[in-house]
């Protein structure tokens, strides 16, 4: 039996623009808040909110923290909100545990960042990860050979957003005839993963020529393990994300590519859909918001720049 989250604030409907500032209230959730990548969205999302008029109420749990101590925490912030009058839910969706699914949340709800089947939504905003995960594998076609050895350091079974990138990425790595000589889980929190990527690679005894990193912690893991050995065993690193470390490590050549997502204006587009929904206009199922791969080539091109200032600004 689905779960309907209670309503008990009854709210109008609305049929044309917002009539007041502040006229409605929105709740967002996401699945964090300590890594780059959440600040960022969070800047999109704040922008969107002031912009459109919309009082925002935010309410993150810790980095992960659904994956381990705080099974469905996220649902506890969604009713939270919802008895408080929120209009619409925007939410970054961390897997359910024993929950009877899709989940019915009783306001328009938009998911951001990543799909997920726990939940009805009117609307997904993300990156379109399964493609991303192919330009990382694309930005190493021409330097990698048939038969090149190479590691693919994946973070949760569970996570839709990273699962897709790193099926991308493989699927590209088979039609080029690469041998994946690594494959493994090293999870998402940064402190561990550091250890888990350390003992990952060495367990393969000769040299890597590429390294795929799906996602910032284990795309920073990744690059301070690499970091660490001596320069003529440094693989080629390809991460995804953003953080200021990548930017020196793009300078002293130790990240080969950098596949960089928008989350500010990932962020500020899903207030708009929900927004725009709450207003009448039905939203597209999906939208997605363009990568760019960063190169040592490309790094001070202004499009490019453009992008890294929204997760600095």
């Amino acid at each position: 039996m689905r779960r309907v989250l209670s309503l008990v604030v009854l709210f109008a409907a609305l049929t044309g623009a917002l009539p007041t500032a502040y006229a409605a209230r929105v709740g967002v959730v996401l699945a964090g808040s300590s890594l780059v990548f959440w600040q960022a969205m969070t800047k999109g999302i704040k922008q969107a909110g002031e912009d459109k008029h919309i009082e925002l109420m935010m309410r993150n749990p810790s980095d992960g923290a659904s994956l381990g101590a705080q099974p469905n925490i996220q649902l506890r912030m969604i009713d939270y909100m919802v008895q408080r009058g929120a209009a619409g839910i925007l939410l970054a969706p961390e897997p359910l545990e024993n929950v009877a699914t899709p989940v019915s949340i009783a306001v328009p709800t938009v998911l951001i960042d990543r799909s997920s089947t726990d939940y009805n939504a009117i609307s997904t905003v993300s990156t379109d990860n399964f493609v991303a995960g192919k330009k990382a594998a694309l930005s190493l076609v021409p330097v990698l050979r048939r038969g090149a050895k190479v590691a693919v350091l994946r973070l949760a079974p569970n996570i839709s957003s990273t699962t897709e990138r790193e099926n991308g990425f493989l699927t590209v790595a088979r039609e080029e005839g690469w041998d994946v000589v690594v494959d493994t889980y090293v999870g998402y929190r940064p402190r561990e993963s550091e250890g888990l990527i350390a003992r990952a690679l060495n367990t393969y005894a000769g040299h890597l020529d590429a390294v795929f990193a799906p996602a910032e912690p284990i795309a920073y893991g990744a690059l301070r393990v690499i970091e660490a050995r001596a320069v003529g065993d440094h693989p080629r690193l390809v991460v995804f994300d953003w953080r200021p470390e990548f930017l020196d490590g793009l300078k002293h050549g130790v990240v080969y590519a950098d596949v960089v997502q928008d989350p500010y204006r990932m962020g500020y587009l899903a207030v708009e859909t929900l927004v725009g929904a709450l207003q009448g206009h039905p939203p597209r199922s999906k939208v997605f918001v363009d990568v760019v791969t960063v190169t040592p080539n490309n790094m001070n091109d202004p499009a490019i720049r453009a992008v890294l200032a929204n997760y600095t600004q």
